[in-house]
């Protein structure tokens, strides 16, 4: 059925995706419309004759469920899904985007939750539909302040994980913001803690865990998923209870905070850092395989999280640790990190029946 006025849509369920005219998916399908979700409408200046919706059968006596404050969020949150856009324009725009945010967030103690909403979030969520994580991670590199690159691409990252382990849409949303704000509470830490260019002190240290605590702080009253804070506190917690600042174990810590923690360590070894350069990626594949094994992380996440990875990149260009490139042709089911490679020029070589070379750095 179709409604003649906005206000009639209130309470009743969409029944197809209501999308903006650049392809941008602004309601889900089955969404039971409110208020919020009348003026995303009239915002976008959607046409009523392009929204369809269906009444709500509710059992005899029962009125119709008011939608959760979370469960309305993450319906207005918009997925952007036929646009595409160089991945170096969404990392640029992603990065500037964020450092606007900290400031708002330093100058006025609030979090800017329409800024997230409506410019940060739409823009993970584009580059995890379609672009080569690899290439977006490359473009990423080239990006300002390596603090809010990492959280931007730890936001990629997750997302993109979330989405291998099944999430929908409105979760994956709740995990992008939750992923880019994991390290918020850095903004009340010392300048000169976070700039500084030799190695930290023991003490130093421990002053730069609080971030974990005083990011929960900022976000747990913010209006956002309260997930999202239990993400900034709980982010370097690990499986086997030694992780910071709590030192929980596996059945206390949100799988949320799981898969930004497998994130965030995946991203932290892979990129270059002030006092430490980037590690070639048989190593970071071979110490996050040494975590998977030994407990630290959720081994179900960590292995979708390895597999997958590898899986993607078939057709991915290589570069391998004796100097030779080539092309990733197949990947081995039960040892993913070791494929066939096509060479350059002419053969092949097996990395799954040699000791001696791995591969060094995957281009995408």
């Amino acid at each position: 059925m179709r409604c003649d006025t906005y206000n009639e849509l209130v309470g009743k369920k969409l029944i197809h995706n209501v999308v903006t005219a650049t392809g941008m998916v602004l309601i889900p399908e089955h969404t039971i419309l409110t208020d919020s979700h009348i003026e995303k409408l009239e915002k976008f200046g959607i046409d009523l004759f392009d929204i369809q919706v269906e009444l709500v059968e509710e059992p005899a006596g029962q009125e119709p469920p008011k939608p959760s404050r979370i469960t309305e969020e993450a319906a207005e949150l918009p997925v952007l899904q036929t646009v595409r856009v160089d991945a170096g324009i969404l990392a640029k725009r992603a990065n500037a985007k964020l450092q606007e945010i900290e400031t708002c967030i330093l100058n006025t103690g609030k979090i800017p939750l329409s800024d997230i909403e409506e410019n940060v979030l739409p823009t993970i969520m584009e580059a995890t539909q379609s672009w080569n994580i690899y290439k977006l991670f490359a473009d990423l590199k080239a990006e300002g302040d390596f603090r809010f690159k990492h959280s931007i691409g730890v936001a990629f990252m997750s997302a993109v994980l979330g989405r291998w382990l099944g999430l929908d849409e409105q979760e994956t949303a709740n995990l992008a913001i939750a992923a880019s704000l994991s390290d918020i509470g850095t903004i009340r830490l010392p300048s000169t803690l976070l700039q500084k260019q030799s190695e930290l002190l023991p003490h130093e240290r421990e002053i730069l865990k609080q971030h974990t605590i005083l990011g929960y702080e900022i976000l747990k009253g913010s209006g956002l998923d309260e997930r999202v804070a239990l993400v900034a506190l709980q982010h370097h917690e690990r499986e086997d209870g030694s992780g910071y600042p709590y030192g929980i174990k596996s059945a206390e810590i949100d799988r949320f905070s799981k898969i930004v923690a497998m994130s965030d360590e995946y991203l932290a070894m892979s990129s270059e850092w002030p006092l430490r350069p980037t590690l070639p990626f048989y190593k970071v594949i071979q110490r996050m395989n040494e975590d998977i094994v030994k407990n630290r992380f959720d081994s179900v996440i960590g292995m979708t999280f390895i597999n997958r990875l590898m899986s993607a990149q078939v057709g991915s260009d290589v570069s391998l640790t004796d100097g030779r490139r080539g092309k990733i042709v197949l990947i081995h089911p039960n040892y993913p990190t070791r494929p066939l490679i096509a060479l350059e020029g002419a053969g092949f070589i097996d990395l799954n029946k040699t000791d001696s070379v791995q591969i060094n750095e995957i281009f995408g």
